[in-house]
């Protein structure tokens, strides 16, 4: 039964790739000289897409808190493994900060870059610049900016230190911060989510196998950028971690 799951949602996956890149260049095409008006509907189906994935893989989202915030949020979330972008994708329309090797990948990579997603090399020092006024320049125009700071992605049972350049894109566009909690319900150990020390073709069957993957995520009050890019990093991640913790 877990192979049969696993071909149909396969080929779901393909046939929604298929058809979102397919939305992505005709985007792309009609609104060549809208660069703002493309965008907003870039995020709008980056939210269909990603509710899309969910469903075929059967991620059943719960939100915890008000996820209409203000326009234009940095919104900061923990990362356990490759569902979190769906997940966090289906609640808010948003456009993602990725490493740059994702660009690279098939399918996926011609998603991400139709999708205006935001590429980091941190050994490239001059881009992390480029790209903090890019999403600054995104925030200012009222887009959401999604990002994972912790750098990697973790087991779940804990949280790293962020790393802080990329909240000085809300500071330099007066923008706030949006904590954003993801915990995972299953009762693996780690969660089925997690893709730590795991071969990402097993992190994938796995998903494509599991029958369903319950997951809440816990939206947090925003937090003003008057604050440094520091302090921002250091307030977001104790507002998560606590959050994870609570019920530990």
């Amino acid at each position: 039964m877990s192979i049969i799951r696993a071909i149909v949602r396969l080929l779901c996956l393909l046939s929604v790739a298929l058809v979102f890149i397919g939305i992505g260049f005709w985007l792309r095409t009609i609104y060549i000289r809208r660069p703002v008006l493309h965008k907003r509907h870039l995020s709008e189906f980056t939210c269909r897409w990603a509710k899309c994935i969910c469903r075929i893989l059967n991620i059943r989202v719960q939100i915890q808190g008000e996820a209409r915030k203000s326009a234009g949020v940095l919104i900061v979330a923990n990362h356990v493994g490759s569902p979190d972008i769906f997940v966090l994708g289906s609640c808010f329309n948003t456009f993602f900060l990725s490493m740059h090797d994702v660009a690279d990948w098939p399918v996926a990579g011609t998603l991400a870059r139709l999708g205006h997603t935001v590429f980091v090399d941190r050994s490239r020092k001059h881009q992390v610049k480029d790209n903090i006024n890019n999403i600054a320049d995104r925030l200012r125009n009222g887009f959401h900016v999604a990002l994972f700071p912790e750098g990697q992605a973790t087991d779940g049972s804990h949280v790293l230190p962020f790393k802080t350049s990329h909240f000085e894109a809300a500071v330099l566009a007066a923008r706030p911060v949006l904590p954003v909690a993801i915990r995972y319900l299953d009762k693996n150990c780690p969660s089925i989510a997690c893709w730590t020390g795991t071969a990402f073709a097993v992190h994938f069957i796995r998903l494509l196998t599991n029958s369903v993957l319950e997951v809440e995520v816990c939206i947090l009050p925003e937090i003003s950028s008057e604050l440094g890019r520091r302090e921002l990093a250091l307030e977001s991640y104790s507002a998560i971690r606590a959050e994870l913790c609570r019920d530990n």
